[in-house]
């Protein structure tokens, strides 16, 4: 049996081989003036020339540049303050912001390593990592300077760390949940819809599954960030422009715009996408979820991460389509995807059935990276929405 060094000598050698694939990919990514990098790059850089104070002029000038009103807004202050900080070391450029989505790809992996070996052990840990790494979303955030694969890793440490803390309770996991509930805020807006999960899921475990919640507890858990994520905005200036940007944000995207365009659509469309992307993940979740309650079964990981995946599901689905804006996604998803490949293999071969799991998990990896070089190599994808996976896929003919 394999000791613990072992599986995190294979880990690093997993993380190595992602990184090693998408480093020479990104001095051949197209950057656009109308695109988000290049509007976070700007801020980034007016931030790291004028120091903090920068921020609220900042802020003063998205209110009066209404062409811009439907660019990133710089109330996304966590991912600004970083992108400059990450600049002013490595220097500015485009390319070395991008090398801040790599550099959050790999420690993502890190820690869902680091979370899922706690709850699922070593092996199944090292098989998870191995799904994400190649996953075709990730390794296209991971090589553009977008504020996505950073988000992510803020996110996910969320969630895991609600669990965490749920689980075993400890300061240490109260505080970095704070930050880390905080920093995703701050990073971008949307992560405070992430209350949406955890309230439902702590109203569930007390009163459906009858577990003990210290509702103490967790109500400062879920406050205090919003509470820290305050103050924030309040040093930074923000809380005389927010009235006027969040007015901005409120406003509908004009006909004919790219929002309005490429970023609309039903509910089921992230569905869709991450269908063109990775269809077996889809396939794979569809079927877990559908085993989980008919059979039934009573994993709490599992149903935590239902939660994750079913209620950010709705709640995003009420805003513009995106499927890099659905990236905390695909985490759970391929979580159940693997769960699910076990379950087949302890089907077909119950004696081995860890070794066939793990003959699964590569070939499902290994198609993965196939789908992102065709995708996001070949075929050039910049901004992966509907039509240009549609596109990509020739679902739609266009020239």
């Amino acid at each position: 049996m394999a000791t613990k060094s072992t599986y995190r000598l294979f880990l690093a050698l997993v993380i190595i081989l992602a990184v090693t694939l998408l480093l020479p990919t990104l001095a051949r990514v197209p950057y656009f003036s109308y695109a988000d990098d290049v509007c976070y790059f700007k801020y980034a850089t007016y931030l790291g020339e004028k120091g903090f104070n920068g921020l609220s002029i900042l802020f003063q000038g998205f209110i009066a540049d209404q062409p811009n009103w439907f660019n990133p807004h710089p109330l996304r202050i966590g991912f600004i303050i970083l992108s400059a900080a990450w600049l002013k070391i490595l220097g500015y450029s485009l390319l070395n912001l991008a090398y801040l989505s790599l550099f959050s790809y790999a420690l993502f992996l890190v820690f869902s390593y680091y979370f899922s070996r706690k709850y699922l052990g070593e092996q199944f840990a090292l098989l998870l990592v191995i799904l994400l790494a190649f996953s075709p979303l990730q390794m296209a955030m991971a090589r553009r300077a977008f504020i996505d694969s950073t988000l992510n890793l803020f996110s996910l440490l969320t969630i895991w760390l609600f669990w965490d803390f749920l689980k075993n309770g400890g300061r240490l996991k109260f505080i970095l949940f704070i930050l880390a509930y905080a920093g995703s805020i701050l990073i971008k807006e949307t992560s405070l819809l992430l209350i949406f999960v955890f309230l439902p899921f702590l109203s569930a475990s007390r009163f459906i599954y009858k577990k003990k919640v210290p509702l103490r507890e967790m109500a400062l858990l879920l406050a205090l960030p919003l509470v820290l994520a305050g103050l924030a905005y309040l040093a930074s200036g923000a809380l005389v422009y927010m009235p006027g940007i969040i007015k901005v944000l409120l406003m509908p995207a004009p006909a004919g715009s790219y929002a309005s365009l490429f970023c609309s659509g039903p509910w089921y469309r992230y569905l869709v996408d991450f269908m063109l992307l990775s269809p077996w993940v889809v396939i794979l979740t569809i079927g877990f979820i559908f085993s989980f309650f008919l059979k039934r079964e009573e994993d709490e990981l599992a149903l935590y991460f239902i939660f994750v995946f079913l209620l950010t599901f709705v709640v995003f689905s009420i805003f513009l389509k995106n499927v890099r804006y659905m990236i905390i996604l695909d985490t759970p998803m391929r979580l159940f995807s693997l769960l699910m490949l076990n379950k087949i293999a302890q089907r077909i071969y119950p004696r081995r059935a860890m070794k066939l799991t793990f003959v699964l998990v590569i070939i499902l990896a290994f198609f993965d990276c196939l789908n992102f070089y065709y995708l996001f190599i070949g075929e050039g994808i910049h901004d992966p929405t509907s039509f240009f996976l549609l596109k990509a896929r020739q679902f739609i003919p266009f020239n």
